[in-house]
C-alpha cells in the first residue's frame, strides 16, 4: 500500500509540474488535460484519477502557489513591513508565471473555488503581522461616507483575521500598490523610466512604513 500511495504521489506531481510548464509557455488559459498528460508522461485517463476537469487542476496550481507564497511571507513577517514586502518581490521575480496566474488576468469562464480562501488569507494576515511587528499605525482614514460603507464591508473579514477594520482596510490597499507595482514590473511597463525598479520599490515600501 505505501508503494502505490508512493507511486500516486509521484503522479501527481509529475502532473502538477506539467501544468506549470503549460502555464509558463502558454498561460494559464491554455491549460488542458491532454497537455498535461502528454508532458507528464501519462496517458489522458491517467489525469482524471487525480483531478477531475481543468478547472480542478487549475485550482490544485493556486492552491499550491498561494500556499507557496504564504510560506515564504510568514517566515518574513516578524521582521517587519520592508522584509516582507521584500520577499513577497523575491518570489513574484523566482516565480513570475505562479504570480501572474495569482494576480493576472483571469482565466476566462474559471472562478476559484472556496477551497483557495484560507490559502490566499494568509497572505492577507502575514502582512497584517508585518505591521503589528513595526507597530505601523492604519494611516490616513478616507472621507467619512466611504470610511463608514468600507468598515462595515470589512466588518466580518477583519473579526476573522483577527483584526480591526481600520487596520486591515490599510493593510489591503498597501499590498494591492504592492502587487500592482509587481504587475507593471513584469509587464515591462518601468522600461526607460525606472528601470530596473529596485529603487522604486524601495521608495514605495519606505513611504508605507511612515504611515
Amino acid at each position: 500500500m505505501p508503494r502505490r500511495e508512493d507511486a500516486k504521489q509521484e503522479t501527481r506531481r509529475r502532473l502538477l509540474t506539467a501544468a506549470r510548464e503549460v502555464v509558463a509557455n502558454r498561460g494559464a488559459a491554455a491549460l488542458s488535460l491532454r497537455d498535461v498528460a502528454r508532458r507528464a508522461g501519462v496517458v489522458p485517463s491517467a489525469v482524471y484519477r487525480h483531478v477531475e476537469n481543468r478547472d480542478a487542476l487549475l485550482s490544485e496550481l493556486l492552491v499550491e502557489s498561494y500556499r507557496s507564497l504564504a510560506d515564504a511571507l510568514e517566515a518574513a513577517c516578524s521582521f517587519g513591513w520592508a522584509v516582507t514586502a521584500g520577499s513577497l518581490r523575491a518570489w513574484a521575480l523566482e516565480r513570475p508565471h505562479e504570480f501572474q496566474l495569482l494576480y493576472g488576468t483571469p482565466v476566462p469562464g474559471y472562478s476559484a473555488p472556496e477551497r483557495t480562501v484560507p490559502e490566499a488569507a494568509r497572505i492577507a494576515r502575514a502582512f497584517l503581522r508585518a505591521r503589528d511587528a513595526d507597530d505601523v499605525p492604519a494611516g490616513t482614514s478616507p472621507a467619512a461616507p466611504v470610511r463608514t460603507a468600507l468598515i462595515a464591508q470589512l466588518d466580518a473579514p477583519s473579526a476573522q483575521l483577527d483584526t480591526d477594520p481600520e487596520t486591515l482596510a490599510a493593510t489591503l490597499a498597501d499590498l494591492s500598490q504592492l502587487v500592482g507595482l509587481l504587475l507593471l514590473e513584469a509587464g515591462g511597463h518601468f522600461v526607460g523610466t525606472t528601470d530596473p525598479t529596485d529603487y522604486l520599490w524601495d521608495a514605495v515600501v519606505a513611504r508605507q512604513g511612515d504611515h
